[in-house]
């Protein structure tokens, strides 16, 4: 089985974050593996977020990169200009496949304001990624660039790519005006549309980690970037079909592929 790491805050409601990630790598088949770098307590309207100490996240780094041959490593929060440049020294050491969602903003606000974070995320993190998922806003925040129009998506795609990072994935999601929920992805040979009609539903939250994770997940399996989000897509719009209520909101489900096909396979077989 393959070993995949998830270096990423904890939330509190288990939607998003490392417990969305391992939620995914499980239903995917790979063996997942955790790093926690913050402490994320999520309400309706707001988060707030405690940054682990980077000693404590070199020392779960330690623990895992030592014992366990890891495939690949997906990041999401990370908390500190001292976490970025921590996870740089070990993934240029060990050489790591590295799947970046570069979690800047959060549905219920901002994750961060600090210029010296998204810098080291720009300068650090993306030459050394294989994919990075930004959504509209931290698109917008990687290039300084505001999207208005879906035509103005593949320049931002192409600002980021020029950072290091082949293939950049921007989620359009909801943000976008209109009845379709579209995806766009760049690779160094062309760039694909992915087009849904949306989910009408609040029940969102940890749909972005979610589809990274599955990205990660399937990449470590052996498929190839464009393959890996055409199933991450699937993935995640079945777990937002089959979201969680929680209060006035609600988290996606990751067991939903699997529900679906089980029921087929007792029906129809």
């Amino acid at each position: 089985m393959k070993n995949v790491l998830t270096i990423a805050g904890s939330d509190s409601l288990a939607g998003g974050g490392l417990q969305a990630d391992l939620k995914t790598f499980e239903e995917l088949n790979v063996f997942g593996l955790s790093v926690v770098t913050s402490i994320a307590d999520i309400f309706p309207d707001s988060v707030s977020i405690k940054a682990l100490n980077s000693k404590l996240v070199k020392e779960q780094l330690e623990s895992v990169l030592t014992q366990v041959e890891i495939t690949s490593v997906k990041t999401g929060f990370l908390g500190s200009t001292a976490i970025i440049k921590l996870i740089k020294a070990e993934i240029e050491q060990k050489n790591l496949s590295l799947i970046v969602d570069p979690v800047l903003v959060f549905k219920e606000g901002e994750t961060s304001k600090n210029i010296d974070y998204l810098m080291a995320i720009k300068n650090d993190l993306l030459p050394l990624a294989t994919v990075v998922t930004p959504n509209l806003i931290e698109a917008e925040k990687l290039t300084g660039l505001k999207i208005k129009s879906v035509e103005q998506i593949p320049q931002v795609a192409q600002r980021i790519q020029a950072l290091g990072c082949p293939n950049v994935i921007i989620k359009g999601g909801s943000r976008l005006e209109g009845t379709e929920a579209i995806d766009y992805l760049l690779t160094e040979k062309r760039d694909y549309w992915f087009r849904n009609d949306k989910v009408d539903t609040k029940i969102t939250d940890g749909a972005g980690c979610t589809f990274s994770a599955a990205i990660t997940a399937y990449m470590a399996l052996g498929m190839s970037v464009l393959e890996s989000v055409k199933m991450a897509k699937k993935f995640v719009r079945l777990s937002i079909i089959d979201g969680v209520k929680i209060g006035d909101f609600g988290s996606v489900w990751q067991g939903a592929l699997r529900q679906r096909e089980n029921y087929h396979a007792k029906k129809f077989n």
